[in-house]
């Protein structure tokens, strides 16, 4: 089972990015790297071409490089980002992380992934998404473990990815939820969503934990972490685990993963070291097993 590093999700700026990326590439063992913008157009820093450079940058690592795309396709200029990226995935040879279906149909004859946006609920999607060129499947963030077995059981089946780590992606809007918390206009944004590096807090009335805001997405709350359940999804015979950028000891947290995964340590160890690399913040699983998305289950091995 290899490991994935997510596309940022966050206003990182162009600088933070490339450097982000570049430890991930050769200072952690992680296996793919996913880079592109998937949020907001707004934070697209690096263009075609910037993301192309990238790439060829990574490439000495030996990590396998994918361009992800936007979530939300909205306007003309989108769209056109959408085919100059997927051009250049296609120049270098690169697969193309696709999250709006409309992307299906621009990356049609390339090798594709279908991100975690697009709605793969059942086999026959996944058949159907197979036939259109689609190598890899990220399934959506919501469904159970169960749910997950029977959708791989199609004939045509194509790599399998799990949503495994980070703050969980739930919806995009069109409005930008972190300029309207300052009384400000899309448009004039002020990129205020960059004063969060994980995302912006949101509490209940109660002063409970509630959502995180990440500008036009909306996220959970807590960590999701899948660690405990490392055996589950090897039996499950998962391709690929996604761990999502988060602004805190990502080398440190992807080689935790690595030693369960290759069985050096278990992952009860593991989560003591993850909890004080995370000081203390709390994790949630419960969609994976079934349960409200906020919960936590101490999963048996």
């Amino acid at each position: 089972m290899k490991i994935a590093i997510g596309p940022c999700l966050f206003e990182w700026g162009k600088r933070g990015i490339r450097q982000f990326y570049q430890r991930m590439a050769f200072e952690s063992e992680a296996d793919i790297l996913y880079i592109g913008e998937v949020v907001c157009s707004k934070r697209m820093h690096l263009h075609a071409d910037e993301l192309a450079a990238l790439a060829e940058a990574l490439q000495p690592s030996g990590k396998q490089i994918i361009f992800s795309t936007l979530g939300l396709v909205m306007n003309q200029g989108e769209q056109d980002a959408l085919h100059q990226v997927a051009a250049e995935a296609r120049r270098l040879g690169l697969w193309l992380e696709v999250n709006d279906m409309g992307g299906m149909g621009v990356g049609e004859g390339q090798p594709m992934v279908a991100g975690p946006h697009i709605n793969t609920y059942n086999a026959q999607t996944v058949s159907f998404l197979a036939r259109v060129g689609v190598k890899r499947v990220v399934l959506p963030v919501e469904l159970a473990h169960q749910a997950m077995r029977c959708i791989m059981t199609g004939e045509q089946r194509p790599e399998m990815e799990v949503f495994a780590y980070g703050r969980l992606p739930l919806t995009f809007s069109a409005r930008c939820y972190t300029a309207r918390a300052f009384h400000l206009p899309k448009s004039n944004c002020q990129y205020k969503c960059g004063d969060f590096p994980d995302g912006m807090p949101v509490r209940t009335q109660e002063n409970s934990e509630f959502l995180t805001v990440n500008g036009t997405q909306t996220m959970s709350a807590h960590l999701y972490n899948l660690l405990l359940d490392v055996p589950q999804l090897q039996r499950m015979q998962v391709d690929s685990v996604r761990l999502s950028p988060q602004s805190k000891a990502m080398p440190d947290i992807v080689a935790l993963w690595k030693g369960v995964i290759e069985g050096r340590m278990t992952g009860q160890e593991a989560m003591i070291r993850m909890r004080e690399l995370n000081a203390g913040e709390p994790f949630c699983n419960g969609y994976f097993h079934g349960r409200p998305g906020l919960q936590w289950v101490e999963s048996a091995a």
